[in-house]
């Protein structure tokens, strides 16, 4: 009588590999950032050290030094990691409203301890040049970029004038915002952006 066949019995299949190398470091990166931005709105510039930020975020300055080479690069990102997100470009229809509800935005947000913080880190950009190119990569350039895409589109549906300077338009608006914020001769405020807007905007609108 032949000798039945061995009966493979099912293996349990092997659980998938989990990769916790990125997830992990993203979680580094949020309590790093958030411990840098803590840091500057209790001690301001002045006070801020990469040491501070290592110790409250529980991670070492290798580690740290790795994602930021500058102390004023940690700064200016730990700022924009909580300020960024409050100023976005919001959907409010024609370009006009979209800018104008945007600088309300800012200039509540620049008007408290936010504003002072960032006049701080401008300051400190002058002696860094890596604190200015962190604002500049990680927020001026590609929001200037949303802002003229919204001027773009305006002039694409006929609110605004064919011919408008897209620069100088941007430069007009903000210009004023920033100039505010480090040479305090008038207030910052939601009031004060609405009227700057409903300034520009006058000049910019196309023809009835």
């Amino acid at each position: 009588m032949p000798k039945p066949l061995p009966v493979n019995e099912p293996q349990p299949e092997a659980a998938p590999s989990r990769r916790v190398g990125r997830p992990r470091a993203e979680g580094t990166k949020v309590r790093i950032l958030a411990a840098a931005n803590a840091i500057l709105e209790e001690e301001g510039i002045a006070g801020f050290t990469v040491e501070a930020v290592a110790a409250r975020a529980g991670a070492g300055r290798a580690t740290i030094y790795r994602w930021w080479p500058t102390r004023g690069a940690l700064a200016m990102a730990g700022f924009l990691a909580e300020t960024a997100p409050k100023i976005t470009y919001p959907a409010a229809g024609t370009a006009r409203a979209t800018i104008t509800k945007q600088l309300k935005r800012v200039a509540e947000v620049y008007s408290g301890k936010a504003g002072r913080v960032l006049a701080a880190l401008i300051a400190e950009g002058q002696r860094d040049p890596g604190t200015i190119t962190a604002f500049v990569d990680g927020y001026a350039r590609p929001r200037r970029d949303e802002g003229r895409a919204i001027l773009q589109a305006g002039i694409d549906r006929g609110e605004l004038c064919a011919d408008l300077d897209l620069e100088v338009a941007l430069d007009a608006l903000y210009g004023p915002i920033y100039y505010r914020l480090l040479v305090p001769l008038n207030p910052l405020d939601a009031a004060a952006a609405e009227r700057i807007a409903d300034q520009v905007f006058e000049g910019m609108l196309a023809p009835r």
